[in-house]
């Protein structure tokens, strides 16, 4: 059987879908897929509107005997709750805990809040680059104030 894409109009969305035809032993079916990514079903899971401006974010790991790494990073998109951010570092997994600074800046007298945060998730951006996605858990006051630089 030679496979070929068969556009499909979406009922959903102006948006047609792309589908190969495969072989089951109960009759041909159909594989279909989106071309872009677009919200399938369901209500909208995020809390919170996304800020596409990069802000500056400082990442540590709240436990450094098992990780050190310190890093300073543009961020492709934030929230009031979470942070996503690019970085060419493996070290990050899902479920750990870090140090988010956000916004952070190394200009002196500068004010920066330290938060506890956890990663929830992981994309591959292609070219070694991994997307991290930061859910912001608690604040972290120090001595009842921010932390100064």
């Amino acid at each position: 059987m030679v496979l070929r894409r068969i556009h499909v109009p979406d009922k959903h969305a102006n948006r047609k879908l792309i589908c190969f035809p495969q072989l089951d032993p109960n009759g041909p079916t159909k594989v279909c897929s989106r071309p872009t990514m677009v919200r399938l079903t369901g209500p909208e899971r995020r809390r919170r509107g996304r800020l596409k401006l990069p802000q500056t974010v400082r990442v540590r790991p709240s436990d450094p005997l098992r990780h050190d790494f310190d890093e300073i990073l543009p961020t492709l998109n934030t929230s009031r709750d979470s942070v996503y951010f690019a970085s060419k570092n493996e070290s990050y997994k899902e479920g750990m805990r870090l140090f988010v600074t956000y916004p952070y800046s190394d200009g002196p007298g500068s004010i920066n809040r330290e938060s506890l945060g956890k990663v929830v998730r992981i994309d591959d951006l292609g070219r070694g680059r991994r997307g991290i996605a930061v859910e912001i858990l608690m604040p972290i006051y120090i001595g009842g104030k921010e932390t100064l630089k």
